[in-house]
């Protein structure tokens, strides 16, 4: 899945590309790729701001510790593949216990959105919103974690039911 997903967000990026260059002129690129897309490559940016807020206030709300406002964008089960390789699929109510319990080692918690993309697949009928953002979490005991994310997130009905999670993590900066 997480290939596809890579992919996904390829393709997305050229999507983003195309429409940027063909704003002028409609013509047909009829150029032979060398892969075929398996998942999907009839993808439109969605008018719809309603995902975008969804997936942008569960940042938010982990940034502030305000995880009890979950019902409010994510389904009643989701399930996550994490960057470390960890999959899981739970309810909810059990993914916000165990998400307060890890934001409660958390002194603070910054994130900073670079970049989000509103997707929607024809074929599958399926809504994506992608971002890329930085957090950097300090600890309770001082220690300090940044690194830069790239979520791919599937909602249904303006709820978040998928997150698939990619990881990148800083390096401190150098001392002076």
């Amino acid at each position: 899945m997480k290939k596809i997903l890579y992919l996904f967000a390829a393709v997305a990026i050229m999507v983003s590309c195309k429409n940027a260059a063909s704003t002028t002129a409609a013509k047909t690129d009829t150029a032979a790729m060398p892969y075929k897309a398996v998942y999907s490559n009839d993808i439109k940016f969605s008018d719809s701001t309603k995902n975008v807020r969804a997936v942008l206030q569960s940042l938010k709300d982990w940034e502030d510790n305000k995880l009890a406002n979950a019902p409010a964008y994510f389904a009643d089960t989701v399930a996550m593949d994490f960057w470390n390789g960890t999959s899981i699929k739970m309810k909810r109510d059990s993914l916000t216990l165990i998400s307060q319990k890890y934001r409660d080692s958390l002194a603070s918690s910054k994130i900073e959105v670079a970049v989000h993309l509103n997707l929607h697949l024809n074929d599958k009928n399926e809504d994506w919103v992608c971002v890329w953002y930085k957090q950097i979490d300090t600890y309770k005991n001082g220690k300090v974690d940044s690194a830069e994310y790239q979520d791919d997130n599937l909602l249904k009905n303006g709820k978040i039911v998928y997150v698939d999670d990619k990881r990148r993590t800083l390096k401190p900066a150098a001392k002076k």
